[in-house]
């Protein structure tokens, strides 16, 4: 007999809530307060979810990027230090340009001999 009245009273209740009779009566008030801070941290909660996985997409394209970044740097670096090899610019060289045996040297040309130079030019 418990038993039976125990179903009875859950049923019941579930009528009350599923008709919403308990957002009518005269205490509805606290009723309504809860169910509206209830709807606040739900729109809180979905929005800073939503923040959070746009920016967990961010950081993984910007990871992404710099993975690329990073292949392509080491890519340059190795070309540009195979062409720094001597070897190489021998090979590049045009025009008859040797490479030289010995250090190069450096060609003084006085200020007044350059100005007779430049005089018998214009002439």
């Amino acid at each position: 007999m418990k038993m039976k009245n125990n179903i009875q009273n859950i049923k019941n209740n579930i009528k009350y809530f599923l008709k919403g009779k308990f957002l009518i009566k005269e205490d509805a008030y606290r009723s309504w307060n809860f169910i509206v801070f209830m709807t606040i941290l739900s729109l809180i909660s979905i929005t800073s979810s939503h923040l959070m996985d746009k920016k967990i997409r961010t950081i993984t394209q910007i990871s992404e990027e710099i993975k690329e970044l990073k292949s392509e740097y080491a890519d340059l670096h190795s070309k540009c230090m195979k062409k720094q090899l001597a070897s190489f610019l021998r090979k590049k060289l045009v025009n008859g340009l040797k490479h030289l045996e010995g250090p190069p040297y450096e060609l003084v040309v006085e200020k007044d001999q350059q100005k007779k130079e430049m005089d018998s030019i214009r002439k």
